[in-house]
């Protein structure tokens, strides 16, 4: 995993304020590119997926991002799995940094249906500058976050709950945090199952019930993961991505990512992935996983 993509093809940066979209995507299916802003809103807390934005919903967005989407000659995936470090910033209201992984479809009206769950450093939302643990659902206009809103439910035994605090975190003067995170459909009831491990293996927190959704049930799903950093004003600095740190040596990761099948079976992943990234470095996808980030000022 030491090859780099050139910075020429990082640099495209996409105005949350308008409704155009950049274009780094040359493995990823069209679909992805045409709904990326509304995939992305309910990390952001704002209305993406249309032209007329309010001044203070005016924002941009980086990302380091691999994805998969369905065709017709090739194995059908309902979820993903991946390991990826966390990291600790004091990031000021209207910054945002996190990590990721995402799937979803549309319905037969469009309508886009997806589960998403990773890190998240928000201090708009969470009012502190801590990393949590996060999870998103979207199904058409209705999208919530963690447990603000009906919609994930909690495994009774499970400790671990979305939006509680995630500690300790990476430096790259220590030792890596790790947290794994899943998402995937039960096979037997439909419902969208999240995992989540901290240094060690994910075990299931919780679920969307697939009363939720429209579509995500019964058609196969496009995946996608990575890190983001955006920024709501313009007058302020871009945040760290990942780490904070664009060398290979001390840079974020994500590791072990494997799809599951309609069986719930994991598929380990080593290529064959598109991607899209700007101004944050990102490596190739090489065996299990690749490396992104970059200090704020990268950009």
């Amino acid at each position: 995993m030491e090859k780099f993509f050139t910075q020429s093809a990082l640099l495209c940066v996409l105005f949350l304020a308008s409704s155009t979209v950049g274009g780094c995507f040359p493995l990823m299916e069209e679909e992805v590119q045409k709904n990326w802003q509304t995939l992305m809103a309910p990390i952001l807390d704002v209305n993406l997926s249309s032209s007329g934005h309010e001044s203070n919903q005016a924002g941009t967005l980086y990302l380091a991002v691999y994805g998969w989407g369905p065709s017709d000659n090739a194995i059908t995936y309902y979820g993903v799995e991946a390991t990826m470090d966390v990291y600790g910033f004091n990031l000021e209201h209207g910054q945002q940094t996190g990590g990721f992984i995402s799937i979803y479809n549309k319905d037969e009206a469009s309508a886009i249906n997806n589960v998403i769950a990773g890190w998240n450093i928000e201090p708009e939302s969470y009012n502190d500058s801590q990393t949590h643990f996060s999870t998103w659902f979207t199904q058409g206009s209705n999208a919530c976050t963690d447990m603000r809103c009906p919609g994930f439910e909690s495994v009774f035994s499970s400790e671990i709950v979305p939006g509680m605090v995630i500690n300790p975190v990476s430096t790259t003067s220590s030792d890596k945090q790790y947290i794994t995170v899943r998402v995937s459909k039960d096979p037997n009831s439909g419902d969208w199952q999240v995992y989540y491990g901290f240094n060690g293996e994910a075990r299931l927190t919780g679920y969307y019930p697939r009363s939720l959704f429209t579509s995500l049930s019964y058609k196969p799903v496009t995946i996608m993961f990575g890190g983001y950093a955006f920024k709501k004003e313009h007058k302020l600095p871009s945040p760290p991505m990942g780490s904070g740190n664009a060398s290979i040596k001390n840079a974020a990761s994500f590791s072990s990512v494997k799809f599951f099948d309609a069986g719930g079976n994991s598929h380990q992943i080593n290529s064959a992935l598109g991607y899209i990234s700007n101004c944050y470095r990102v490596s190739d996808f090489e065996h299990d996983g690749f490396f992104y980030g970059g200090p704020g000022n990268f950009c």
